[in-house]
């Protein structure tokens, strides 16, 4: 294995390293947020209210259409720019970024009061958003808690169901682990949980099945008495030959193909070896966990992970194995055809932080799937020389590889990652355009403190058909802040003047130039002033709105 120094980057409702950017963890980042969140939903509620019955069902691209919707959605994502989304659900209060929301405020804000009505009614315990998300991402989001809205297989606004794309949880049993899941995105339920299995280490002689019932079968009784048995040693010599017994028990299970039996030897070894810790009993446990690390054991116990009741046991002795360990766990991964189990191997090998090598050889696979798994792999586990690796992906033919690289490369956040993210602002996918203009706003946090000219972001947003991007384009030169990104913005925020002779007229929307004013106020703070004051009186309602909201901001 390649030394690699990893560093883990895993979103959770637990952490404020959920973003592209470090939140504060005061709450109001994600206050923000989750007042932008429940205004978008409120939005989606009325218009789908107002739909004929035959379509309130689907997402598509005419609900995004709707202004209202629309508008809502720019302020949520332009929110999403500058910071996470961290919210807990505990005893029936919100907790944002570790800092719980007086109760009061919640009732009196109706924006938050809502969406912690909705969370309770819907059972939702935690809701993470990372800095950067995607529109697609955000109006999946805001789906979860609307009525009638569901997210069509063809909506055309969210594609894939891998990992690090949006997938709705749809579970075997009552009590999903997640409700929602994309590169950018986690909701999950207030309890999460899965049906438990009972005490592997009992004297009963029924053996449980993949459908959690119980059969009586004479190797089932074996595997029990041998565990009980296992479970009372606390000498060497008893727990010696307990494990001859069992090893012989694991020979006929891998013979059978039979991977519960497997899971219940290796959690109740496991145990076993906690319970003893370094006494007497712990020279058979060991004995028995060397057996479970060959290679046949090892694939039987990967096919459990998606299943398991106590996974963190089963990775506990996985990761004896290794690289090996890894390569079993990917394999199942690129074979699985269910999003769950996927999402179970994906997080699995992340928690292993193992055999980087194995990631770097399946970058170059020739299977789109198994390459976009594989960089998202080693982005999550933050393995910063991977971008040498996928700075190639971004020229790559199948935008869907490409779009992976890019969001890879920009969880990573290295000089090269980002450098090379720049080059491809005028990439054919607006997805890709999105995150490349995301990256010129970064030039601190891993441009290497240098940034980079506004020329070719200026020029690419001339160009820019995709609105999301533009947006993207315009937080990015206010991020910038250099004089030629000033100029631009200041331009962009002025209304249309009569075109000279030879010239062509060009008129702005409103959200444009409301965009470009919000974007000077981020570079200049109290220096735009200037420029905010001499649009007080413009004719357009929402741009003269706008500037009444931004001298409040700035004064």
């Amino acid at each position: 294995m390649c030394p690699l120094g990893y560093r883990r980057t895993t979103p959770n409702a637990h952490t404020t390293d959920s973003g592209l950017h470090g939140a504060v963890p005061d709450g109001r980042s994600s206050r923000a947020m989750l007042r932008a969140l429940a205004l978008l939903i409120d939005r989606v509620v009325t218009v789908q209210a107002l739909r004929p019955p035959d379509t309130a069902s689907e997402l598509d691209a005419a609900l995004v259409r709707q202004p209202l919707v629309r508008d809502a959605l720019r302020q949520l994502t332009a929110q999403s720019r500058d910071g996470a989304l961290l919210c807990r659900i505990i005893d029936g209060q919100l907790v944002l970024e570790g800092v719980p929301i007086d109760g009061h405020l919640a009732i009196d804000d109706p924006l938050l009061g809502g969406m912690l009505r909705r969370a309770l009614t819907l059972g939702i315990g935690s809701i993470t958003v990372r800095q950067g998300a995607a529109p697609g991402e955000l109006l999946a989001l805001a789906s979860l808690f609307a009525p009638s809205f569901g997210i069509g297989e063809h909506s055309g606004l969210l594609s894939g169901d891998t990992p690090t794309t949006i997938a709705r949880a749809i579970s075997r049993d009552d009590h999903p682990r997640e409700l929602l899941r994309s590169w950018s995105v986690l909701v999950t339920p207030l309890q999460p949980g899965v049906a438990l299995l009972p005490p592997l280490a009992s004297s009963s002689s029924a053996v449980i099945d993949d459908s959690g019932t119980g059969t009586s079968t004479a190797a089932g009784s074996a595997v029990a008495n041998a565990l009980s048995r296992l479970a009372a040693a606390r000498t060497d010599d008893a727990a010696l030959a307990v494990g001859d017994l069992l090893i012989e028990l694991i020979d006929g299970a891998e013979f059978r193909g039979d991977a519960l039996t497997i899971e219940s030897i290796a959690r109740a070894t496991m145990q076993h070896v906690h319970a003893v810790g370094g006494g007497g009993g712990r020279l058979g446990g060991e004995r028995i966990i060397r057996r479970l690390l060959h290679r046949t054991s090892l694939t039987l116990l990967a096919t459990r992970v998606p299943h398991t009741p106590e996974r963190t046991i089963v990775l506990e002795l996985m990761a004896r194995a290794g690289d090996a360990a890894v390569e079993v766990l990917a394999q199942e991964l690129m074979n699985s055809q269910d999003s769950q189990a996927r999402r179970a191997y994906f997080d699995s090998i992340v928690a292993l932080d193992l055999n980087a090598t194995l990631l770097f050889d399946l970058v170059r696979d020739s299977r789109w799937f198994v390459v976009r798994n594989a960089v998202a792999l080693l982005s999550e586990m933050g393995v910063e020389q991977a971008d040498v690796v996928m700075l190639p992906l971004l020229a790559h033919d199948d935008d869907r590889i490409r779009i992976a690289a890019a969001r890879a490369l920009m969880r990573l956040g290295t000089v090269k990652a980002v450098h090379g993210l720049h080059g491809v602002i005028e990439d054919a996918h607006p997805e890709v355009r999105r995150i490349a203009a995301a990256a010129y706003g970064m030039p601190g946090h891993g441009g290497g403190g240098v940034r980079p000219p506004a020329a070719r972001l200026a020029a690419a947003l001339d160009n820019e058909s995709d609105d999301d991007v533009a947006l993207q384009m315009l937080a990015s030169l206010g991020k910038l802040g250099s004089a030629d990104a000033i100029q631009r913005l200041l331009r962009i925020a002025q209304p249309a003047v009569a075109a000279e002779p030879g010239e062509r007229q060009t008129n702005r929307d409103a959200w444009i130039r409301i965009a470009a004013l919000e974007a000077l106020v981020r570079a200049r703070g109290y220096a735009a002033m200037g420029a905010i004051e001499s649009l007080v009186g413009d004719a357009d309602p929402e741009v003269a709105a706008a500037v009444v909201r931004l001298r409040a901001t700035i004064s």
